[in-house]
């Protein structure tokens, strides 16, 4: 299989060099086109009486990682696409539809949490409607 159209969830907490730079990499080994996308929660931004609003990923926000990552050229033209949803993996899900392969990271979870919960890159997984690539972060 080829791999022409290559989708990149990120999650934005800034641990995920090593997933933008396995994704360039691939994109230009490939010769593939690459599309990122953040979803954001449904309430990102917004004004909150608990004052712990999610924060709300712009367009530019995203190109910084790639900035950050030594992807300067590759930041300004890049395909990035922003959703709001309340479920991560089913909004993810609906873009892979388009897509050869989902690249992603994954951070272990701590052992209490991996036995009472999936973590959101497995139901992405779960989910997908190409194959995935998963990438450990730190």
């Amino acid at each position: 299989m080829s791999y022409k159209n290559i989708l990149l969830a990120l999650c934005g907490r800034g641990d995920e060099g090593d997933v933008i730079r396995k994704a360039m990499e691939l994109k230009d080994q490939l010769d593939a086109e690459l599309t990122v996308i953040h979803v954001n929660d449904l309430h990102a931004g917004e004004m909150s009486m608990m004052m712990d609003a999610p924060h709300k990923f712009t367009e530019d926000e995203i190109r910084d990682r790639f900035v950050a990552n030594g992807f300067e050229a590759a930041a300004k033209g890049l395909d990035i696409k922003i959703v709001k949803d309340e479920n991560i993996s089913k909004a993810i899900a609906t873009f892979t539809e388009n897509a050869d392969l989902l690249i992603l990271g994954h951070r272990k979870q701590n052992s209490f949490k991996e036995h009472f919960f999936d973590s959101v890159d497995e139901g992405i997984v779960n989910h997908a409607n190409c194959p995935v690539m998963v990438i450990p972060k730190d």
